[in-house]
């Protein structure tokens, strides 16, 4: 749940260092995944530029609160609870099980408000900004 206190940016950014997963390795043949969820992009965006740097075909997308229908550019899409325990739906857009090697949901909220299908969907980690 949001508290008032520091309900800037979803969650409130203190910093802007790359300092998400600072262990995680990968290897060069993977095809990786990095997706945010809602308003937390920037370290995931920053994550996913370190690991494309360590010579993994990295990609990147957000959750989203926003429904999209099916058609011309968006050919497939995910539904899930929000992991901020609002209760709004989240959306996914163009990523299938099975497109990536490797999924690495990242999220400032606690790995257990991520909601178990999408993780089970996309065979996901869930990396937790400490």
């Amino acid at each position: 749940p949001l508290v008032t206190a520091n309900d800037w940016g979803r969650m409130g950014v203190l910093s802007v260092a790359d300092t998400l997963a600072p262990g995680l390795t990968v290897s060069k043949s993977e095809r990786v995944l990095v997706v945010g969820t809602s308003e937390f992009v920037w370290r995931p965006f920053l994550l996913a530029e370190r690991l494309e740097r360590a010579g993994s075909d990295v990609h990147f997308s957000s959750t989203s609160r926003s429904p999209i229908a099916l058609g011309h550019a968006i050919d497939h899409a995910l539904s899930f609870a929000d992991n901020y325990g609002l209760g709004i739906p989240n959306f996914l857009y163009n990523v299938r099980p099975g497109q990536f090697d490797r999924v690495l949901i990242c999220t400032e909220t606690p790995k257990q408000a991520v909601p178990a299908e999408l993780i089970e969907a996309l065979n996901a980690e869930v990396i937790c900004d400490e």
